[in-house]
C-alpha cells in the first residue's frame, strides 16, 4: 500500500494481510493474531468516516492494530509474554521472504530475536515495525502516535540495549552485522 490518502476504498486481501503480519510480530502467537487482526479491520473500517486527509489505509488500520495488540498484551501476564518466543517474528521474516538480520548466522538470529522480544514495551513495538515489518519511520511514528524522534529515539536505545544484552552472552563481535542491518533501515 502506498502511503497516501485513496479515496476508494482499500484493497482488503493486502491490507487484512499487512495487518495481520503486524499483530503476528507483536503478539507472538497465530491465534490473539488473527483475532486482533480482525477487530482491528473491524473498528478500523467502522470508524473510517473519521480517517483524516492524507493518512493512508495502511496507516489507519495499522494504528488500530498496535492498539488492539496492545490491549490483548495487557489482559497477558507479564511474564508469560516475555517467554512466549519469538515464533510470530519468524513467521513474519520467512512470510516476506528476507531476513533483516541476514548478515547474522542462523543461531546468532534466535539469539537476536530473543532479545529483542526482551526490550520493554515501546522499544519492541519500535523495532518490530522498523525491521521486522518494514514501516518507514514515518509510518512508525503514526501507528504509534507519536513523533519521529521519539521513533529514531527508542530505536536508538533498543539498539543500545541489544547491544549491551548481547555482549552479555559473548557475541558482541558478531554484532556489527545487527548494527549494519539496523542502521541501513535510516529514517525513511
Amino acid at each position: 500500500m502506498t502511503p497516501r490518502h485513496e479515496d476508494a476504498a482499500p484493497d482488503f486481501q493486502e491490507l487484512s494481510d499487512r495487518v495481520y503480519r503486524l499483530c503476528l510480530a507483536m503478539l507472538r502467537d497465530e491465534t490473539p493474531a488473527h483475532d486482533a487482526a480482525q477487530e482491528a479491520l473491524v473498528r478500523g473500517w467502522a470508524r473510517r468516516e473519521l480517517r483524516r486527509e492524507g493518512v493512508s489505509w495502511w496507516t489507519w488500520f495499522g494504528g488500530f492494530a498496535v492498539r488492539v495488540c496492545r490491549e490483548f498484551r495487557r489482559g497477558r501476564a507479564r511474564e508469560a509474554e516475555r517467554s512466549a518466543g519469538t515464533e510470530g517474528l519468524e513467521a513474519v521474516e520467512a512470510e516476506r521472504g528476507v531476513t533483516e538480520l541476514a548478515p547474522v548466522s542462523l543461531p546468532m538470529t534466535r539469539v537476536v530475536r530473543d532479545a529483542v522480544m526482551r526490550l520493554p514495551d515501546r522499544q519492541r513495538e519500535v523495532t518490530v515495525l522498523r525491521y521486522f515489518i518494514g514501516a518507514s519511520t514515518a509510518e512508525a511514528a503514526e501507528l504509534l502516535g507519536c513523533p519521529e524522534g521519539t521513533i529514531k529515539s527508542n530505536l536508538h536505545k533498543a539498539l543500545a540495549s541489544l547491544h549491551a544484552a548481547l555482549a552479555k552472552v559473548g557475541i558482541e563481535d558478531e554484532l556489527s552485522g545487527v548494527s549494519a542491518s539496523f542502521d541501513r533501515g535510516g529514517s525513511g
